[in-house]
């Protein structure tokens, strides 16, 4: 019995070792299939990566630039409106090509048009110095080029002129350089332009009566001074010689009379050319001349020595009591003369 229980137990713990060398043996699997499929999923993820980045976005060509812009949506009763809205470096664009363009061809000024009188600088040049001096231009530092006075010292060059008695409107004034400073506004076209036509046949009168050895200067006026100018050359005073007297008379017939009245300007480029005469023709009291201007007149007049006529048009019966014009004339050594414009043929 001994024998048997032992032969027992040794079978039974053989057979027990060897039940659990058997469950704890590790159950094997095949390599090759499970590195396929790891290889395969790889290439797919690596296939995908490659499709996504070389997709393009957006429409269109691939690599073709087209422009993008900005278009506002105007809802008309019928239908939809579409207009692009143009960016600062759309208008910078345009600007440059525009300024390109007109750099490369521009265009000519029109054949009739006459270069505006800088204005602005003569008065500048007025208030600077009230007198004339030696130098070029109005005797100032105006853009004008030119010499006020025919030997370019800011003096009167008579050579040994004898002096003249010219006359306008019963008005005489006597001397070798003259201005005529004449209206023509609008007003002057009243009573069927009698004013005006009279005031231009009385001005070619006078300039009839002058010689080769005096010197004029005609300033027609309304907002601004409109001087009369020889072809090619500067504003300055101009020899009576029969050449710049034919061209004077055209200048004459060619005014019109229209816009609106301003006298000072008128009156100070006048003095700025130092005449002996200043022969003044309005028919407009209003706007009236202020007693500031009418002194600083009266002072550039008495420096250069001019004498300032006055005649005025109306059409009252008797003259007015309360004119300017009576004032300038009595400030400035001048004749005062009142003109019925009624009384004024056709």
């Amino acid at each position: 019995m001994r024998r048997g229980s032992g032969f027992s137990k040794s079978k039974g713990a053989d057979a027990f070792e060897s039940g659990e060398s058997l469950a704890l043996a590790p159950s094997e699997r095949p390599l090759p299939p499970l590195l396929m499929s790891f290889g395969i999923h790889l290439l797919l993820f690596v296939a995908i990566g490659v499709l996504w980045t070389s997709q393009p976005s957006g429409t269109g060509e691939i690599g073709q630039d087209r422009p993008i812009g900005i278009a506002m949506v105007h809802q008309l009763p019928d239908r939809q409106r579409y207009s692009e809205v143009v960016t600062p470096d759309a208008e910078d664009q345009a600007e440059e090509s525009q300024q390109s363009s007109s750099e490369s061809s521009p265009a000519a000024p029109p054949a009739d048009l006459t270069p505006p009188l800088d204005l602005a600088g003569v008065l500048d040049s007025l208030q600077a110095t009230p007198a004339p001096v030696s130098g070029t231009g109005l005797a100032g530092e105006s853009e004008l080029g030119g010499d006020a006075f025919a030997d370019g010292t800011g003096n009167r060059s008579d050579g040994g002129a004898d002096e003249v008695t010219t006359m306008l409107f019963g008005v005489s004034g006597s001397g070798t350089h003259f201005v005529y400073v004449f209206d023509r506004s609008d007003s002057m076209n009243g009573f069927s332009g009698r004013p005006l036509r009279a005031a231009k046949s009385e001005l070619l009168k006078s300039l009839s009566s002058l010689t080769e050895r005096q010197q004029f200067q005609i300033i027609f006026y309304n907002d601004q001074p409109k001087p009369f100018a020889l072809p090619g050359m500067p504003l300055a005073m101009v020899r009576a010689e029969k050449s710049n007297l034919s061209l004077a008379n055209n200048y004459v017939r060619s005014i019109a009379a229209y816009g609106g009245t301003e006298h000072e300007s008128a009156l100070k480029l006048a003095l700025r050319m130092g005449p002996d005469v200043i022969f003044f023709l309005t028919d407009a009291r209003i706007p009236r001349l202020s007693n500031n201007e009418l002194n600083e007149l009266q002072i550039r007049a008495n420096t250069t020595g001019t004498t300032i006529h006055c005649i005025e048009f109306g059409a009252d019966a008797s003259p007015p009591l309360d004119s300017f014009l009576t004032q300038l004339a009595a400030m400035n050594s001048g004749q005062y003369r009142y003109i019925n414009v009624r009384s004024l043929g056709q």
